[in-house]
Order: structure tokens, then sequence, then C-alpha cells
């Protein structure tokens, strides 16, 4: 620490001259202290010495000399113990092992934290800042892991990292190739087991999350077994409904070998609506290391129909059978053709109604499109040269095509690029330049301003305005026009093109999808945020939080979120769980968190304007077996880790020998920081003090010796 200033030394002289003065001017020509006597003359030079230091002392502090300092800190080295806390870590050992492995590691952090600043964390599927020694999560996910570490501690004194886990990992990649620069060494120690054991693994069970009430569907079940060699088991498949546990169907399996895998497919009916559970069980044999891979449990929703679409066309056409194979390629959808102006069945059964060249000069069907708009049902009109433009004109208010006169135009597809209603397939994009035109009514189209077009015309080499796909939206419900006939071509082309008609189905089933949905005109109304995102899922693992989404609006269909909303969520065993949601913006959301594996009903309830409204539904937790389908630990990968980073593979029982190998390791050692301060003197507000103290001193003494 030291003084500077930015004038000349002899201005410090300056500053004593000047208290000098000020001192003898004050005590030599004031004649009130030689009027004092003998008695205060002996006071006189000690105020004036007072005096002088003080003006002095002012002067030089309004010099703004600088003070300069130098701060020194010492930064440990930091080193972070990351804990794997997933299943696999601890199969097959007791709470003893568990409980010794705990104290040895709890022993090894405390002797390095003499030295290092030691961070400790654990992991599964996600990073958390906690030892954490449960073992219980159910998936792993190294690569993560580390490379959260690389962004937490990317600009500190990091010295190494230490990861304690079996090498199974479940999720992300491969952490041997992670591109996370840490910059410093890996050690890894090794835990689990790497001993090749008597196993029987169920690999993984392929089937259709969605099937229909009635319907067969398939399921195939791969399987390994390892040592087990001439050994014989067979695979059951059973349906679990509450209590009772059915067995549908089982196959024997003889073991060839000790490194022997296969596969078995099995034929299931649909015999229940609903989210139905079903259980894959591999027979143990004896000897087995783990029975916990070998079972896996299934979750099916079982939609008990389909949704109905009626193709009522005005003749016979091409494009009839494929609109149909095209519709009903999604299993969803189920097609009824008919031709003229009756539907088969009841109106409202039907979800969408396809309009082929109809309204046509043979078949009017006037009333049937009011009938259909007076439900509130969607409509597709397909145009052709069989079409009468003006019914079409005014069976609807999405466009308004003059001055056709049954004269027709070769119109090829052109995609929009901001068309947003619903995703477009990739495929559709790929192929669609080399698709053929539509024959299309020639005129002058005028397009409702609320309408969206999806494609326009090409006609010749001229990309016109004229829409060839649109649609609209409007209190009548969602209407649709495609402005040309021959979708026949276009399908015999994809599959000409690609060997397959994926963009065909995926443009039409996309057209029918946004079409057909039911728009929700209920006051409020809650859903499952996955199942919002992926359609009708609402099957969760039980590793997966489980988040509500809530909506209520007034009587001028605004969303508000006043008054409370409650949950109630019910297991399958009458258990209730209570929940209040929050409110954010203008609606609700409820995170309920993780649920343990089952069957749940909910029940939400508002009330408003006094109104009581409800809304209810249900969800299914399956359990989540990751960690137990490899049980062999892969220390290989932890080797190929250590090596990468410059560190090295330790087991637990080594882990006196890690800490001195990290007390010996050269590159980790504490950082000496230095900063140098500089600041006026005159801003160190407690120099005031001796200031005040000699003031007061000198007027003491003045005021006892009768001064003043």
């Amino acid at each position: 620490m030291n003084l500077t200033s930015t004038y000349p030394t002899w201005y410090f002289a300056l500053c004593l001259l000047a208290g000098i003065a000020g001192a003898f001017v004050l005590y030599y020509r004031d004649w009130q202290f030689k009027d004092l006597g003998n008695a205060f003359k002996k006071w006189l030079w000690v105020l004036a010495v007072i005096r002088a230091i003080t003006i002095s002392f002012i002067a030089f502090l309004l010099l703004s000399p600088l003070l300069r300092s130098t701060v020194t800190r010492i930064e440990k080295p930091v080193i972070l113990f990351a804990q794997d806390n997933s299943s696999s870590v601890m199969i097959n050992k007791n709470a003893q092992d568990s409980a010794g492995y705990v104290a040895a590691v709890t022993q090894f952090i405390d002797e390095l934290s003499k030295d290092y600043e030691v961070k400790t964390y654990s992991f599964g599927s996600a990073l958390k800042e906690q030892p954490g020694y449960t073992f219980t999560d159910k998936t792993t996910n190294i690569s993560a892991a580390l490379e959260e570490l690389t962004n937490l501690y990317n600009n500190q004194n990091l010295g190494a990292v230490i990861l304690a886990t079996d090498g199974i990992y479940n999720e992300g990649s491969n952490p041997a190739y992670i591109k996370a620069e840490l910059n410093v060494p890996v050690y890894t120690v090794g835990m689990g087991d790497t001993t090749i054991t008597r196993d029987l693994q169920l690999l993984e069970v392929m089937y259709n999350r969605t099937v229909f009430y009635g319907d067969y569907f398939p399921l195939k079940v791969e399987w390994k077994a390892q040592f087990c060699g001439n050994e014989k088991t067979k695979i059951t498949i059973s349906h679990i409904k509450e209590e009772s546990i059915k067995t549908l169907d089982e196959k024997s399996i003889d073991i060839e070998s000790n490194d022997f895998s296969g596969s078995n497919e099995f034929l299931l009916k649909a015999e229940s609506s609903g989210v139905n559970h079903y259980r894959i069980t591999l027979a143990k044999v004896d000897g087995e290391a783990s029975e916990i891979n070998n079972i896996k449990d299934v979750f099916i929703e079982v939609i008990e129909k389909r949704e109905k679409v009626l193709l009522l066309a005005n003749a016979p056409h091409p494009d009839i059978a494929a609109i149909k194979q095209s519709i009903e390629s999604n299993k969803n959808y189920e097609v009824t053709v008919a031709f003229g102006g009756s539907v088969p069945g009841k109106m409202e059964e039907y979800s969408l109604f396809i309009l082929h060249q109809l309204p046509s000069s043979a078949n009017n069907i006037q009333p049937l499109i009011q009938s259909i708009k007076s439900k509130n049902k969607s409509v597709l009109f397909i145009l052709g040269a069989q079409s009468n433009n003006a019914l079409v004109n005014s069976s609807q208010t999405l466009i308004n095509i003059a001055g056709a006169n049954g004269s027709t135009s070769d119109a090829f597809p052109v995609l929009l690029g901001e068309f947003s209603l619903f995703n477009i397939p990739e495929a559709l994009k790929n192929s669609l330049a080399t698709w053929p035109p539509l024959i299309a009514p020639f005129g002058d189209y005028r397009v409702s301003p609320g309408s969206v077009t999806l494609m326009s015309q090409k006609i010749g080499s001229v990309v016109t305005k004229f829409p060839l796909i649109l649609f609209q939206q409007d209190l009548n419900g969602r209407t649709g026009m495609i402005t040309g006939e021959g979708l026949w071509r276009w399908r015999m082309n994809d599959f000409e093109q690609n060997g397959n008609h994926d963009a065909f189905n995926g443009m039409l089933s996309s057209i029918v999808q946004y079409l057909s949905v039911k728009a929700d005109e209920r006051q409020f109304r809650v859903r499952i945020e996955k199942e919002m995102k992926s359609g009708s899922n609402h099957i969760f693992a039980e590793n997966e939080t489980v988040t509500f989404n809530a909506e209520l609006m007034n009587e001028s269909n605004e969303l508000i979120n006043t008054p409370d909303v409650s949950l109630t969520v019910k297991d399958d065993q009458g258990k209730e769980f209570p929940f209040i949601f929050s409110k954010h913006i203008n609606a609700y959301n409820l995170n309920a968190g993780y649920f343990p594996v089952g069957n749940y009903t909910y029940l939400a309830r508002v009330n408003y304007n006094k109104k009581d409204f409800s809304a209810s539904g249900a969800f299914t937790v399956s359990p989540t077996q990751l960690e137990f389908e490899t049980t062999r630990a892969n220390h290989q990968l932890l080797y190929a880790l250590s090596r990468k980073t410059g560190g090295k593979l330790f087991y637990p029982a080594q882990l006196d020998i890690l800490a001195k190998e990290i007390r010996e390791k050269q590159e980790i050692k504490p950082v000496i920081y230095s900063a140098t301060r500089t600041e006026p003197l005159i801003n160190l507000r407690w120099l005031i003090v001796p200031i005040l103290l000699l003031l007061a001193l000198e007027w003491g003494i003045r005021k006892f010796n009768g001064g003043y």
C-alpha cells in the first residue's frame, strides 16, 4: 500500500507552510490569547501545533492524493465428484454393500476437501447438485452430465472430474465421443459387475400404441440369452386388468448356445376399449443373475370406433378409389362411398363429407348441403367437369368461379410457402414438382378474404393466383376445396417416382385430419400437455412428470383465470391426490409431478359465475425398465473416456490411490490472483474522524483556559 499524487512533491511542503501560517495568524497576532496571562503560554504552542497539523492535513487531502493497494487471493482447484445414482449401479448388491461404499466415498471426499474445493453431484437422467446415494434413477445419461459440468465450470480453476458409474447408459450419446471440452482429466470409478453371468433378457417389444376395438394386432418380442446353452424357457403374454391376470399366449424357446438371441411374434385381439396393460414374461432359468429384465410391461390404447368419412360422388370415377385407399391407409378413418344425393345411415355418424363433382346438374343436393351446414359438419368439395359451378358458388363462401361455361384447363400444383394450418409432409414437398396437372374449371376465381390457400394453379408456364387447394373456417365449421379432378394421377405418379404412396397419402391424410377435427366448444376444458403435443398419447413412463393445462372462457369466449381450479387424481386403488392449478397468463397450468405405475383418472372442478364446471379424463403410468436391460458393467467405456482425457480408471477399493494420484498431479494446483486498487485518499470517509478529534481537542483546551 502506498500514496501517489498527480502534483509535484513540493506541493506537500506548501500544505505544511499553509498549516503553520494559519496557526501563526491565529495564535500570534490574536490579542485575546495574550490577555490570558503567563499560565496560558504553555498551552499556546500546543494549540498552534494542533491547528497547524489540522490545516496541513486538510490541504493535503485537497490535493487528492491516491491510495494504491494490492489484494492477493488464492483459489483452490475445483474437483468435481459425480455419482451415478441409477438403479443398475447397485443391482444384485445388498444394503451393506451400499452403506460401505457410501462411507468410503464420504471419507474420500472429506480428505480431498482439505486441499481442494470439492463439488459433489449425482446424475441419472439429469444432473443434480447433491451426492445422492439412493440408486433409484430409472435412466442414465452420462454424456448430458459431462456436458452440463463443462458449461458450469468452463471458466473456473477446474482440476479434475471424478465419475463414479458402471458405464451403462441408456439415454444420450456415447460419453467417450462427446464434444464437451473439459480440458481436465476425467477419473472414473468403475462400479457394478463386469462378470458375464447366466442371464435372460427381454431386449425390445415392438407394437402399435393405438389399435381399434375388435382388430387383431401384432406384437414382436426380441430376447437374448447368455450362458444358458441347452436350457429351455418360454415367453408368456398376459393381459392385466385390475387384480386379474389372464394368459393370452405363450411360446417355448430352446436355447441352443451360450450366446443366443431371437424373436417371437404374437397376434393378439383388442377385446376391451381403453388403455390395456399387457405383460411379457420370459421364464427364469436356474442360476440366472437377474429376473428383473425378464419382464416387460406395455400399454396399448384400444379405440372403440374410427372417424367416419362419407365420400359422396356424382358418378363413378378413378378418383374415388384413390381417395378411399389413401384415407384408409390411416386406420383412424373409415370411408363410406355413395353416389348421388343419398346419405347412408345418419349424418351425425360422419366427421367429414367429401363431395366429388357435386353439386352437379344431375344432382343438385342443395338441401343436403344445407343440412350439413346446420349440423356444423366439415365439407371438402372436389370440382371437375361434371360440377355445376353456379350451384357450387351458392353452396359455399370459400370461392366464386365466374365465366367458366364448362371449359377446363390443365392446372399443375404449386405449393405456397406461407401455409400454416397444418404441417406439410416432407415427402410431398420433394415430390410435388413431378406431379401431373389436375383438370380444373377455367374462369375467374374470386377467393374469400378468410380463406387460406395450400396450392395454387400453374397453367402452362405461368404461376397464377388461382387456388388449387384451399380452406376456410366459419361459424358452420371448416370447408375445403380441391378445384380439379384427376387425383388418381397424383397417386399413380407418386408410386412411379418413389415406389410408394407416402407423399399422396400424407397430403390427403393431413387435409382430412384438419377438416375432421371437432371444435371443442366447452366453456371449461382440461387436457394433458403430452396429449396436446402428441395426439392421443396419454401414457407416461414412471420417470416422466404429468402436466395439465386448463382453460376457462367467459360468455364472450374470452379466456379468463379469475377463479381457482382444483384437480383430483385417483389411482385404481381409490387413493386420491388433490392439486390446485397455477394461473399462467390468462389460463391455468399444473405440473403434478411423478406418479407410481398404474392407471389414473382425474377430475377438475371450477365455480364461475355461480355455475359449477368440471372436466375429466384418464392417463396411465408404465414402468421404466431400461436400467435392468443391461446388467453387465461397461468398464471398457470408462477406460476409453479416462484415457481420452488424461485420467485413469480406478475401482471403489482404490479411492485412496485415486486421492494420491490427484495430489501428485502437477497440473492440479492453486491459482493466485492479484488485484491492484487505486482510489483518492479523500474518498476514505473515516479520515474526517481525526480531523474532528484535533479540532475538538483544540477547542477543549481553549475553552478550559477561558478562550473562545
